[in-house]
């Protein structure tokens, strides 16, 4: 994946820095985790390139992605646009998240058209 900073304001947000960049490609993370515990991914989402108020080209399927936990669909055919506009931030939270053997959380992001995209990921520890 690619690191993008610059990116216009995005309202729908009490914390509007989280959005001033973003990760898109095809990309994945590897994020360390006890092996016992059971967690919560909240993931940041904006579409900030597609749609008349950003670049002024595209729209709803312009932006098409797959998010995966460990191998497990999180998100399926995850379109931005579609489901809040441009410039608008949206946060998908998912419960009971398992680690790998390795005491890791992969969070694959694929995309289907274009790039895959994130804002900001936030991992919480359900035992506490």
């Amino acid at each position: 994946g690619q690191f993008f900073t610059g990116k216009p304001p995005v309202g729908n947000t009490a914390d509007p820095a989280i959005f001033t960049s973003e990760r898109a490609g095809n990309f994945s993370y590897a994020i360390p985790v006890d092996e016992h515990s059971r967690y919560t991914a909240n993931l940041y989402f904006a579409e900030t390139y597609f749609g008349p108020k950003a670049s002024g080209v595209g729209g709803a399927g312009s932006r098409v992605f797959n998010v995966m936990c460990n191998g497990i669909m999180l998100l399926d055919h995850f379109d931005i646009y579609k489901e809040v506009g441009e410039l608008s931030a949206v946060v998908k939270s998912f419960h009971g998240l398992k680690p790998n053997a390795q005491g890791k959380l992969i969070l694959t992001f694929e995309p289907v058209a274009n790039y895959a995209s994130v804002f900001a990921i936030e991992v919480i520890d359900e035992s506490r």
